[in-house]
């Protein structure tokens, strides 16, 4: 959810494509908020008052490759548009979770089930980055001097619109996801309306025989998710034993490559169950905790 472009973001767009064994699927337990492109300007210094935290560092970024004798466009990818999948998972009434839920249960194995591609994916009408073409104008030494310059105008640029030190844009973005994790954690399971409500359905899913560990707001709200990540991922390490033991905090899994299409179907239906227990459970508690969750997602992507 964090936009700052990095340099490997940017090569990867330039630079043949490799396939990766890990796949992150995607957490629709909250939405995303949306994004709107930052606009070049003649100096970040004049230009970033009022503005959000990655639009400054855009700016600031596109100043600095500036002074080093490149060009760079402050850029952040807005909001893509809405398919269907993504008009059901934003919805936050009880009849619009239901009617995500009952189809693609908690989004875990429904990426088994539906893989992305064209609209599903978003990837038909993905905005491209207008660096790309910059880049691949360069000849081999100006793309390395660039590259060079553009990791160091990142650290720059996160300094001067931040007051952050940090060695590298990676580092920031893993700074910018634990302070929003904790700071997720903290509002959630502090608000004591959320509290209440959580422990309602905590003791509705345990009576329909469903195993719930915690009770805070925060294991409530992504109880699902997690549960079927962390048995995909068992799944695939059955396949391949060299796969790292499953990280709750990550959000991420491996994804078995083997099933056959009636055991991924079967997967999602028992998930399909189970998020529906889950919501019916949670009727009242999960439109209220969705509520906090659309507002911290929409301050990080400003």
């Amino acid at each position: 959810m964090i936009d700052n472009t990095t340099f490997n973001e940017l090569w990867s767009e330039v630079m043949p494509k490799r396939s990766l064994a890990l796949a992150a699927l995607a957490v629709i337990v909250s939405g995303c908020g949306t994004t709107s492109t930052a606009q070049p300007s003649p100096s970040a210094a004049t230009a970033s008052q009022g503005l959000g935290e990655n639009q400054r560092i855009e700016l600031a970024k596109a100043d600095c490759m500036k002074a080093n004798g490149f060009k760079y466009v402050a850029w952040i990818p807005p909001a893509l548009p809405e398919t269907e999948q993504s008009r059901m998972a934003s919805a936050r009434d009880y009849e619009g979770m239901k009617s995500y839920r009952a189809k693609y249960g908690f989004g875990v194995s429904a990426t088994l089930v539906y893989p992305p591609s064209g609209e599903t994916a978003g990837q038909a009408h993905e905005p491209k980055n207008p660096n790309v073409a910059l880049v691949k104008a360069l000849s081999s030494a100006q793309r390395h001097s660039y590259g060079v310059k553009f990791e160091k105008c990142q650290i720059t640029a996160i300094k001067q619109a931040t007051g952050k030190d940090v060695k590298s844009a990676d580092e920031w973005s893993q700074f910018r996801d634990q302070a929003y994790v904790e700071r997720r954690k903290r509002e959630l399971n502090g608000d004591a309306r959320l509290t209440e409500l959580a422990a309602g359905m905590a003791d509705c899913m345990t009576a329909k025989g469903y195993q719930v560990t915690s009770h805070s707001p925060i294991a409530m709200r992504d109880w699902g998710y997690t549960t079927f990540t962390r048995e995909l991922h068992g799944l695939a390490k059955k396949e391949d034993k060299n796969i790292p033991d499953f990280d709750p905090e990550s959000g991420t899994g491996y994804i078995p490559t083997h099933l056959t299409e009636g055991e991924k179907r079967a997967l999602l239906n028992r998930e399909i169950k189970a998020a529906l227990d889950d919501l019916e459970c949670g009727k009242a508690f999960h439109p209220a905790a969705a509520a906090k969750d659309d507002q911290l997602s929409t301050e990080l992507t400003e």
